[in-house]
């Protein structure tokens, strides 16, 4: 494979002043906090999105209904469990309150003969319950389960850490796409058909493999994204035609530049060799 290189060290791109924000850290505390809610007895009256706990049983005709009777029922308002006309009787109620009522039920009820008849409701409400983000304290902190962390300063500094390294890693992937593009723009690579078509086939069918885990098939992917497999086989080529052309250029840099991997390192060859240059491409390149 003939490959001629293009300018790839001293391009100069600086390298981003990464900042970790108060709002940030904050920002992610708090979505730790919201996986350690609480549920708490509310003493006031059911409105939408409380917790609810019911007995509740369905007659028709005088009949009692066991299909739609249920006991010690979990559910929440508002979130489209029940139907709203009968989410509607429980609003205003508290735990301890009965209530009855008549419902017409929908015409694509589950129970055919009960479409669009009237059903009576026997209702009792168990419980009412808010569910509560815990207050941030050292206490709340030992209970996030997270290893060696166990105050709130910790927690700020651990939290501090991880947003940065984030940060560090999509940017390192900005300037490295930056890099390599540039780099492959000005080089030239012959490939070699054979390769490209090999390489295409082996993306077509891992493709087909995913689409077959999600119970799909090439053609139904087809129509529903109204592409044609002209236009599949067209991308497979470009990827293919893509990666061949970096892994070339990341070995001929690694050949010039004499990045070698040791005897452990063999095994692992593309990989490690791919994050060598990568690491040399970004001492040579950023500033």
């Amino acid at each position: 494979m003939n490959v001629q290189l293009g300018k790839y060290k001293g391009l100069g791109l600086s390298r981003p002043n990464i900042i970790v924000k108060d709002e940030e850290i904050n920002d992610y505390i708090n979505k730790i906090r919201e996986q350690y809610k609480v549920e708490v007895e509310k003493e006031g009256y059911i409105e939408n999105g409380d917790y609810i706990a019911i007995d509740y049983d369905g007659y028709y005709e005088g009949e009692h209904i066991p299909q739609i009777s249920r006991n010690n029922y979990h559910s929440r308002i508002g979130q489209g469990f029940f139907l709203d006309k009968f989410e509607n009787n429980l609003l205003g109620k508290r735990s301890g309150d009965k209530v009855k009522f008549d419902l017409v039920l929908p015409d694509d009820y589950e129970l055919k003969y009960l479409r669009s008849e009237t059903v009576q409701f026997g209702v009792k409400i168990l419980s009412v319950k808010n569910q509560m983000i815990p207050e941030l304290n050292d206490d709340v902190v030992g209970r996030f389960k997270i290893e060696g962390i166990n105050t709130i300063g910790e927690l700020r500094e651990y939290v501090k850490e991880k947003i940065y390294y984030q940060k560090i890693m999509v940017e390192s992937a900005n300037i490295i796409n930056e890099i390599m593009n540039h780099v492959i723009e000005n080089s030239k690579v012959e490939l070699k058909n054979e390769e490209i078509e090999s390489l295409e086939c082996e993306i077509l069918e891992d493709f087909k493999k995913e689409l077959k885990k999600r119970n799909v098939n090439l053609e139904i992917y087809l129509s529903y994204t109204k592409k044609t497999e002209e236009e599949v086989l067209k991308q497979c080529e470009l990827e293919a035609k893509t990666y061949l052309t970096e892994k070339a250029i990341i070995e001929k840099i690694a050949q010039i530049e004499n990045i070698t991997l040791n005897d452990e390192e063999i095994d692992s060859h593309n990989q490690l060799l791919y994050q060598k240059v990568i690491h040399f491409l970004l001492r040579e390149n950023t500033k």
